[in-house]
C-alpha cells in the first residue's frame, strides 16, 4: 500500500542491489530513510533478487517518493566472477524484457585500481528522467556500509574495515575519515591464521588506528567475531553485514565520497512496514497490549509470533518480525526447531534485558545485534535451557527502554516471571523471509498465537482443541490491557 507523498529536501541517493539478496535503499543527507529487501516482501524466497529494475520505482512509491525524487541511483557492484577491472554486465529485466544492466566490478586491483573509484553509466533512469546511475565496487559497499553505520564515523574516526566476503580471502582496508579516502592495506587467507596475521600487522604498524569494523559474510559466524576481540581496542560490526546491506552500502559510497557528513544517521527497524490485513479465517482477534503477551508466554508457555512496525534490516530477527517463547523448558528449543523445520539440537538464540545480560551471560555486556558468542553462567544453565547448547548461547540484548514492543514485552515477562531473558527466532516459513503480515504467518501455521499493532490473534480451531483436552475457557487477554 503506498504511503503519502513528503516533502524531500536534502540529497536523496536510492541505493540498489540487482542480483541475489536484491533490495533498495534511500538515504536523504545522512540519513537512512529505508532498506528493503525483496525477500521481506511478500514473504519472498530467501536471497531473492531484485528481479525486474521496475521494483526499484515501486518500491519508491510504497515509500512516498517517485523516481524523480531521487537525486542520485548507485548500483551495487558485480559478483567475484574474474580477475578484470573492467565494468561487468548482469543480465535482468525491465518491464519483464531481458536486459543487461553495466556495474563496476568486484574489487579493486591494487596497483591498477583504487577503493571507493566511482563509475559512472548510462543508458538507465530506473524511471526517472535522468539516464545515468554510478556503480562502485561490491567490496566498496561492504567497507562503507560497515564504517558509515559505525560509532567511528560519528565520532569522526578513522577505522580498520576487515572485508570476509565468503572466500578463501579476507582484505583489510584503513578508512580515513577527514580525507574521505580508503586505501587497501593487507589480504589474508581466510584461516585460522587470519586472527594471528591481523594481530601481528596491527600491532607492528603504529599509522594503523585501533578501531576495527569486521563485515562481509564471515562477519555472520559469532565465534569468528568472538576471537577478533581482544586484537583492537573497539570493534564493530552491523547487523547487515552480508549481501542483504548491499543496496544501503551502495547509497553510503556515494554518501562518503561526496555527502557532507560521513557518518550515517540509522535505526535497525527500517525495512518494510508490517501490512494491514482482516482477521484470518478460524483466528480470533483482540486488544492485547504487550503486558497481555508477556503474561501469556509465561502461563501458556507458548510461541508467539510477534509482527510490530518497520521490519529489521538484515539476517537476523531481532524483536519486529519474531517467534518469542519462554526459555525456561529444553522442550520449547525442540518445539521452535520443529515448527522451522530445521535440526532438533540447534541452538535458539536469546534476547535478553541488557541490563542483566552480564549476570546471566559471558561476556554478556551490550550486543544488539546478536554479534558475538556468550556462554551462559553456571547458575543459569538450568533457569534457561532453551536458549543453549553445551553452554554457549547467541544473545541479541536489549534495553528496557528501548521503544521497541519486545523490549516491554521481555521487560514485563522479567516482572511477572524473574527471567530476563526469552527465545527469540525468526518470524519466516522455511526458505522464505519474514511473515510480512498477520495473514501470512497464519497460513504458515506454526504457532497458535500472533501478536501484532496491540492484537492477540489466536487459532480458534486449536484453541478449541486445547478447551476439550482441558476442560478450560479461554482467557481474554484483551483485560490484561495495561497502559505503558
Amino acid at each position: 500500500m503506498a504511503v503519502a507523498s513528503v516533502q524531500w529536501f536534502g540529497v536523496v541517493i536510492c541505493g540498489i542491489r540487482v542480483s541475489h539478496d536484491g533490495g533498495v535503499a534511500v538515504i536523504e543527507d545522512d540519513r537512512l530513510v529505508f532498506g528493503i529487501e525483496l525477500e521481506k516482501l511478500d514473504s519472498g524466497r530467501r536471497h531473492h533478487p531484485l528481479g525486474d529494475l521496475e521494483q526499484v520505482a515501486a518500491i519508491l512509491r510504497s515509500e512516498g517518493l517517485t523516481p524523480a525524487d531521487i537525486d542520485r541511483f548507485v548500483v551495487d557492484g558485480s559478483a567475484p566472477e574474474t580477475d578484470s577491472t573492467e565494468p561487468a554486465r548482469i543480465a535482468t529485466l525491465v518491464g519483464g524484457r531481458p536486459v543487461e544492466l553495466t556495474i563496476a566490478p568486484y574489487q579493486d586491483r591494487p596497483g591498477r585500481t583504487i577503493p571507493l573509484a566511482r563509475h559512472r553509466f548510462r543508458g538507465h533512469g530506473f524511471g526517472s528522467a535522468a539516464d545515468e546511475y554510478v556503480s562502485y565496487h561490491h567490496v566498496d559497499q561492504h567497507i562503507m556500509g560497515g564504517y558509515c553505520a559505525s560509532p567511528f564515523a560519528a565520532r569522526g574516526e578513522d577505522a580498520l574495515v576487515l572485508v570476509g566476503d565468503g572466500g578463501a580471502v579476507a582484505r583489510l582496508y584503513h578508512v580515513v575519515a577527514a580525507a574521505r579516502k580508503v586505501r587497501s592495506v593487507a589480504t589474508f587467507r581466510a584461516d585460522s591464521r587470519e586472527r594471528l596475521a591481523l594481530s601481528s600487522l596491527v600491532h607492528r604498524d603504529a599509522s594503523l588506528p585501533s578501531k576495527l569494523v569486521v563485515t562481509g559474510e564471515s562477519a555472520l559466524d559469532i565465534k569468528w567475531n568472538s576471537q577478533l576481540q581482544g586484537i583492537v581496542e573497539e570493534i564493530w560490526i552491523p547487523p547487515f553485514p552480508d549481501d542483504s546491506g548491499a543496496a544501503i552500502g551502495a547509497a553510503c559510497c556515494e554518501m562518503f565520497r561526496n555527502g557532507r557528513n560521513p557518518a550515517l544517521r540509522w535505526g535497525v527497524y527500517s525495512g518494510p512496514r508490517v501490512r494491514v490485513c482482516g482477521v484470518p479465517d478460524n483466528w480470533r482477534r483482540q486488544l492485547c497490549d504487550e503486558r497481555g503477551v508477556a503474561e501469556l508466554l509465561h502461563r501458556k508457555g507458548e510461541p508467539v509470533v510477534v509482527l510490530s512496525g518497520r521490519a529489521e534490516i538484515g539476517p537476523r530477527a531481532l524483536g519486529n518480525r519474531s517467534i518469542l517463547a519462554p526459555a525456561t523448558d529444553s522442550a520449547v528449543r525442540d518445539r521452535l526447531n520443529g515448527i522451522k523445520h530445521r535440526a532438533v539440537r540447534r541452538s535458539v538464540a536469546a534476547v535478553c534485558l541488557a541490563e542483566r545480560a552480564v549476570e546471566v551471560f559471558g561476556p554478556g555486556g551490550s550486543d544488539p545485534y546478536l554479534t558475538f558468542e556468550h556462554r551462559i553462567r553456571a547458575d543459569w544453565t538450568d533457569r534457561i535451557p532453551a536458549v543453549q547448547v553445551d553452554g554457549v548461547a547467541r544473545v541479541q540484548t536489549i534495553d528496557a527502554a528501548a521503544k521497541s514492543p519486545t523490549a516491554r514485552i521481555l521487560a514485563a515477562y522479567e516482572a511477572i516471571s524473574g527471567i530476563p531473558v526469552l527465545c527469540n527466532t525468526s518470524a519466516n516459513s522455511e526458505g522464505c523471509g519474514f511473515f510480512p503480515d498477520v495473514a501470512a504467518a497464519a497460513r504458515w501455521g506454526g504457532a497458535r498465537y500472533i501478536w501484532s499493532e496491540g492484537y492477540l490473534y489466536t487459532d480458534q480451531a486449536r484453541a478449541r482443541q486445547t478447551i476439550r483436552e482441558r476442560g478450560s475457557a479461554p482467557r481474554d487477554w484483551g483485560h490484561t490491557s495495561v497502559m505503558w
